[in-house]
């Protein structure tokens, strides 16, 4: 490969340096690398080639090769691969004909559906830089977003594009809906017009006839015909931004370019070595806006010419109707997942769910007691991996046999490089200790959107990504030591306390406040909750309610505190910092004394 060039010239928008991927020969991997590669199962390579090749590239062969196999299902509606092409064009012409050039930015605000696929691939046709983001997020995350993304088009789930329209507006963009249900097969969308409870439920998650003022994208569509022509890029220049708040809690868009996601969804493909081309069905649960989902589920799925049963949310209900229509043969998900799956599977006889021959778990530590479930419910496997939106996501990974390890996050997926670092002196620790686990290898980011500063911070001086986490190795196998910068998991949904802590600390009554993840207390499967120890000014009274009817605009339902408890102080440092970890223990100490929070 070349040696290390600054591309800036040929993305300036950026605003960081963007250095080209330099190959490590296997010979000059790092020790525990070479010792994580001897544990593969023999059938997958060390190594996977690293090309010039675009996702769009990838698009294209796979609908040549099988022009009618079904791509995609929503709720039924088929799309084979030749007509998922078709629209990809058709899309693209529509973005040609709004301006939409090189480099331009596009961001699509959308749960799963065929629409989001639709201008995903149109923006990678055209060399446009897409950019994804939570249709779930408030109006003030994603003011921020747009800001700093300076989209050309916004592309939004009909539900929340009316609240959102100031905020387009203020930042120059179009704004364009997407009315989901025009995506259904034609008896649903009648059905959607009963005045039944189940037509209300789905009619009030698909569109919204409120926002009929705003251009609507497949009314738009209608108008234009294919254009088939692709504009060549650099494979590592931006093509996507999704949205994290990284190690540190700040907002921030991770730059994925091409040779990230094509390098890994190939190690994923190859990982599960049984997999069929042309013949799976993946069942896409996973949101396409996080990097988990995107990767593993969509693109994994259109590599492998599988056909990707969509859902705009995760629903047990939605799941299983869709398995008797289409049954599944691969999954990725999160372990509240697969455990409320099998848990429906063994209430219910009727419920058949073995057809699904794999499934890979993420995101949040996977039980034994999950695991087990679903093996014994599916009579298929189930493995762990780890990754971060900054590796495109994926780093490590059990093997995808009974070497595997319940509750280690694996080990080295191919083509990538791991070590595990003193993080004050970047020094490799002796196998055993703990450390931070450090990334080299084509997935990894090359930084964050202009954010020279944080990207920066983001790798070491010899140019490892730093992922934040303490492991320790066990026999090749890295397990987790410590989470990352005191982050809370909520089914598999990052929340930074930071974030949290500045919501609540906006309150009047609010001296400080220290936010914490505590075991949920209705749902264990669900990994935490967010709990906040507020201490209040003098004379002044909260409730939980309160609370959560004052950071109602600023954070996403799942971020909001579901407990609260009212300490004199906080616990801190020498320097007079919160400690976190000290708070959390303290509330999960009262928790273990049975007094309820």
């Amino acid at each position: 490969m070349t040696e290390p060039v600054d591309l800036r010239g040929l993305a300036p928008a950026a605003g960081i340096q963007l250095p080209r991927y330099v190959h490590t020969p296997p010979e000059n991997e790092s020790e525990l690398t070479k010792r994580m590669r001897e544990l593969y199962d023999p059938k997958v390579p060390h190594q996977i080639p690293v090309t010039d090749e675009l996702l769009i590239d990838m698009l294209r062969q796979i609908s040549n090769k099988y022009p009618r196999r079904i791509a995609l299902d929503f709720f039924g509606a088929t799309t084979t691969y030749r007509e998922l092409v078709e629209r990809v064009q058709r899309t693209a012409a529509m973005l040609r004909a709004q301006g939409v050039e090189k480099g331009d930015r596009v961001s699509i605000v959308a749960p799963n559906c065929p629409q989001f696929i639709y201008v995903l691939y149109a923006c990678l046709q055209l060399g446009a830089v897409c950019v994804l983001h939570n249709p779930l997020a408030t109006p003030i995350e994603l003011k921020w977003q747009f800001e700093n993304a300076e989209p050309k088009i916004v592309f939004m789930w009909q539900k929340a594009a009316a609240a959102a329209t100031p905020i387009v507006e203020e930042v120059g963009a179009s704004l364009i809906s997407i009315d989901m249900s025009r995506a259904l097969p034609n008896h649903l969308r009648l059905a959607l017009k009963l005045p039944v409870k189940a037509a209300r439920e789905m009619r009030e998650q698909m569109c919204d006839p409120e926002a009929h003022e705003i251009p609507d994208f497949d009314k738009l569509l209608a108008h234009y015909r294919p254009f088939n022509r692709i504009t060549r890029v650099d494979p590592d220049i931006p093509a996507m931004l999704l949205h994290t708040g990284g190690t540190t809690g700040k907002p921030k868009a991770v730059i994925l370019t091409n040779r990230n996601l094509i390098t890994n969804l190939k190690a994923n493909a190859v990982w599960v070595t049984k997999l069929r081309e042309g013949k799976e069905t993946w069942f896409c649960v996973l949101p396409f806006f996080h990097a988990y989902g995107l990767t593993l589920s969509l693109n994994g799925n259109l590599a492998m010419g599988g056909t990707a049963v969509l859902f705009p949310k995760f629903d047990v209900k939605a799941i299983l109707k869709a398995q008797k229509r289409r049954r599944g043969t691969f999954i990725v998900g999160v372990p509240p997942i697969f455990d409320r799956l099998a848990k429906a599977a063994e209430k219910d006889p009727k419920v058949d769910l073995t057809s699904f021959s794999y499934a890979i778990s993420g995101a949040m530590p996977l039980t034994e007691e999950v695991a087990q479930r679903w093996e014994k419910t599916t009579g298929g496997y189930i493995i762990e991996g780890y990754g971060m939106t900054e590796t495109s996501p994926t780093v490590l990974g059990s093997p995808m046999s009974p070497q595997r390890r319940l509750g280690y996050m694996g080990i080295v997926f191919p083509s990538i490089q791991v070590r595990v670092i003193d993080p004050e002196t970047f020094g490799d620790v002796t196998p055993g200790e703990i450390g931070e686990l450090v990334v080299k290898g084509p997935g990894c980011s090359p930084g964050y959107w202009r954010d020279q500063v944080e990207t920066n911070v983001l790798f070491t001086p010899d140019g490892w990504l730093r992922t934040g986490d303490l492991v320790e190795e066990n026999e090749g196998f890295l397990k987790m030591s410590d989470r990352r910068k005191e982050l809370i998991i909520i089914s598999g949904f990052n929340v930074y306390p930071s974030v949290v802590e500045a919501a609540i600390a906006s309150m009047p009554q609010v001296q400080e406040v220290a936010a914490v993840g505590i075991p949920d207390q209705k749902d264990p499967a669900r990994g935490e909750q967010v709990h906040a120890a507020i201490v209040l000014k003098s004379g002044a009274s909260l409730d939980l309610e309160k609370v959560r009817a004052w950071v109602a605009d600023t954070l996403p339902r799942y971020a909001m505190p579901r407990s609260v408890s009212f300490p004199d102080s906080l616990e801190k440092n020498q320097l007079g910092k919160i400690q976190r970890r000290k708070v959390r223990e303290s509330v999960v100490s009262r928790l273990s004394e049975g007094v309820q929070i």
